[in-house]
């Protein structure tokens, strides 16, 4: 094929399997035209939702390369998420790097699902793949469909899975349609049966959520194998979305150990759209018109300084809520981890009832409303006298006592700013298997970057539920969350005393952290 574009052209995997893919080449290229490089994309999808993008690619002087995966559209076999990506996506490299048309330099290009296959074809193929978008990568079914502690995201899950799941080709917006109609379908019990509740037949969805987070295909993309690779990288993520600890843990291992590698991270105030993203509204949060970026400019600009060898080692452009754009050389930016210590006040006991569960909120909406249900602690700082800044991950520890099988702790980070309003900064969560008096537990809530201004309190909220974003603890032993249909209410509580504090730990680039204030909980003493 010299300098046409070509359309469902098949090509044979190594076990024999045909996978179709489209080629959007330039005119003229190859045989006594320039030869191009080619950016290449293998989703589930459908490569059809490409057919614009590649005519860009093309009419930008790249190749552009769209496959549907093994048992997706009109590729052959059978879809098993995540198994047979590194052969697949091997195999179509070295199909784009034998054309007359290609000059040899591929970049693996891919979001979510197609963020792992982008990853996949540039540890097989390290000497073609020179440059890596990767744009919030789902890199595996226990990592994506999963939280801290191993709760199932059944929100998450169950809305994907619906629309994706056991089939050959998507049922957009079937989701939307259900959930809208039927808005407690998430509660039915147990878990494991809900694709029957939902009127789906959808064999794997047990498998999956029996196999939990630790689920395997032995196809796994390891950490030496990103550390390795010497090809430049761009990896996006949004604040509101919940792959962005992947996309940050790649941005800190992809090409470590190759010194001067590019590796280039950009993070807005977007949910899992991304760059891509037409508003600056999230929620309630207004991030104002600077949080949509010209990205497709931005994207063929980086390419081309990639692919020319021409960019800077390390840079980080990141929003910033409260302050905006930033450009730094490494993210995060230095900052002391700052403990903010609740001494005083417990120990302080709430009761987690299955049946009616502490509600889950979308990202961005106030969550005041939620102030005055009795089904958490909530812990107070002092009113922050001068702008307070926060780059990095924020931590909780803190002391458990239940005389229940298990328990959830979900520790949100929230900023309640003088109007009253409440929004969420960074959320954790994890479980707590058996009886307990004062075991301690940390609980990781992840990354933030905000500034936040003279007035606004910071609010711990320590709760046994966030429900349907997570699969609800039933009260019996975590291991039957899914496989139970039986409800039982758990009293759950927090020892604080000076050798058992509440402790809130806080990247501080700059500012003062607030002392604490009071504690509070639903009435309920502690277990």
């Amino acid at each position: 094929m010299t300098g046409t574009s070509g359309f469902a052209l098949p090509l044979r995997a190594s076990d024999g399997v045909v996978l179709v893919h489209d080629a959007h080449v330039p005119e003229g290229a190859g045989a006594d035209g320039p030869t191009v490089p080619c950016i290449v994309t293998r989703t589930p999808y459908g490569r059809s939702r490409h057919l614009a993008e590649g005519r860009a690619w093309r009419e930008r002087g790249f190749a552009y390369v769209a496959q549907d995966v093994r048992g997706r559209h009109d590729s052959d076999g059978t879809w098993v998420p995540y198994r047979g990506e590194r052969s697949d996506g091997a195999a179509l490299v070295d199909w784009v790097v034998a054309q007359p048309w290609s000059d040899g330099r591929v970049v693996a290009y891919g979001g979510s699902y197609s963020g792992c296959t982008a990853w996949a074809m540039a540890v097989e193929r390290p000497a073609a793949v020179r440059a890596v978008v990767s744009l919030g990568p789902s890199m595996s079914l226990g990592r994506t469909k999963f939280g801290g502690g191993g709760i199932l995201r059944l929100a998450e899950h169950a809305a994907w899975w619906l629309e994706r799941g056991d089939a050959r080709t998507s049922r957009d917006g079937l989701a939307a349609l259900v959930f809208g109609e039927r808005p407690g379908i998430l509660r039915h019990l147990p878990v494991v049966d809900l694709p029957d509740a939902l009127g789906a037949h959808l064999p794997s969805w047990r498998r999956i959520v029996e196999d939990g987070p630790d689920a395997r295909t032995g196809e796994e993309i390891t950490p030496d194998e990103l550390a390795a690779l010497d090809a430049a990288t761009l990896h996006v993520g949004g604040w509101h979305d919940l792959l962005l600890p992947e996309t940050l843990e790649h941005h800190r291992l992809a090409g470590s150990a190759v010194p001067g590698t590019p590796a280039h991270l950009l993070v807005g105030p977007w949910e899992h759209d991304l760059a891509s993203s037409g508003s600056g509204r999230i929620g309630d949060l207004d991030h104002g018109d600077d949080a949509v970026l010209p990205w497709g400019r931005m994207l063929v600009d980086w390419i081309r300084d990639a692919l020319d060898a021409a960019l800077p080692p390390r840079r980080a452009q990141v929003h910033v809520r409260g302050s905006g754009w930033e450009q730094h050389e490494h993210w995060p930016p230095p900052h002391a981890l700052t403990r903010v210590e609740w001494a005083a006040g417990g120990p302080v006991g709430i009761v987690h009832d299955p049946r009616d569960p502490r509600p889950s909120r979308h990202p961005g909406v106030d969550r005041r409303a939620l102030a005055s249900r009795p089904d958490a602690v909530r812990a107070t700082a002092l009113p922050i006298t001068a702008p307070l800044r926060l780059t990095g991950d924020v931590a909780v520890e803190l002391v458990s006592c239940s005389d229940a099988p298990g328990v959830d702790w979900v520790a949100r980070l929230l900023a309640r700013t003088p109007d009253g309003a409440e929004q969420e900064l960074a959320v954790g969560e994890t479980t707590v298997a058996g009886p307990h008096d004062g075991l301690r537990v940390a609980v990781p809530l992840g990354p933030v970057a905000v500034v936040l201004a003279a007035g606004t309190v910071l609010v711990l909220e320590l709760a046994g539920a966030d429900a349907p974003r997570l699969a609800r603890n039933l009260g019996g032993p975590p291991g039957e969350r899914c496989t139970s249909t039986r409800q039982a209410t758990v009293r759950q509580g927090v020892r604080i005393d000076p050798d058992a504090p509440l402790a809130l730990t806080l990247p501080v680039a700059s500012g003062c952290v607030p002392p604490p204030d009071g504690v509070r909980a639903g009435g309920e003493e502690a277990p």
